[in-house]
């Protein structure tokens, strides 16, 4: 059963023929929990200002680290591999966690300035300025 939920898999367990206990992945947990968080009480979010390193590393409790970057992701003011990065996920995994999970997804920049900003922040990533 364990294999199962780690694979991506939500395992039940029923009673009598009814479902009654779901288990999902802890990840899988943290990510629902900051989607339902950001559109029960939508935070303020400073579109301008993305989120840095520094701001997500000093959130010491793992869900609030969750919530505070999935909130800036849903606000569209970072990207979901910036999300990814501040997660310590691998890119992949959290799309692929995100399509699974139904979280709205969002390829490629809307605007010419947003894409413009994300070459700037791969320009600053490789040269190791980002942050």
């Amino acid at each position: 059963m364990i294999n199962t939920v780690m694979r991506g898999q939500t395992a039940l367990i029923e009673s009598h023929g009814k479902a009654e206990v779901a288990i999902i992945d802890i990840v899988d947990y943290l990510i629902l929990r900051a989607v339902m968080r950001y559109h029960a009480r939508p935070p303020q979010i400073d579109m301008d200002a993305g989120l840095t390193d520094a701001a997500a590393e000093a959130t010491r409790d793992l869900q609030a680290r969750y919530d505070l970057v999935l909130a800036h992701y849903l606000a569209d003011a970072i990207s979901l591999s910036r999300a990814a990065e501040l997660l310590n996920l691998p890119s992949f995994d959290l799309r692929m966690r995100f399509v699974r999970l139904d979280v709205p997804l969002r390829l490629g920049p809307a605007t010419i300035e947003e894409a413009l900003a994300e070459v700037e922040t791969l320009r600053q990533l490789r040269d190791g300025q980002a942050g």
